[in-house]
């Protein structure tokens, strides 16, 4: 299976968005630290089968949000993001 058969967007993550921001943000918009790019959660792309959920910039690629569970915490790490407008 090729790497973009398992892209999905932002939708998909939107209960996990929801659970950790304690808002919807799939129309939130968002600003790509690597092109500028702005668009909303939910055109950005989704890998989920990987360690964690990896989203990436739609134009260039970039990754801009990486989210990681465990068992007692998780980690977010939104340094690929220069904004993530919560509304």
């Amino acid at each position: 299976m090729e790497m973009r058969d398992i892209v999905l967007d932002g939708n998909a993550i939107g209960g996990l968005m929801q659970e950790l921001f304690g808002a919807d943000l799939t129309a939130a918009p968002c600003v790509c630290a690597g092109c500028g790019a702005r668009d909303e959660l939910a055109r950005l792309d989704v890998y989920v089968h990987a360690p964690g959920v990896v989203v990436r910039c739609h134009h260039c690629e970039s990754v801009m949000i990486r989210i990681v569970r465990g068992p007692t915490r998780t980690w977010i790490d939104l340094s690929g993001t220069n904004a993530l407008e919560l509304g």
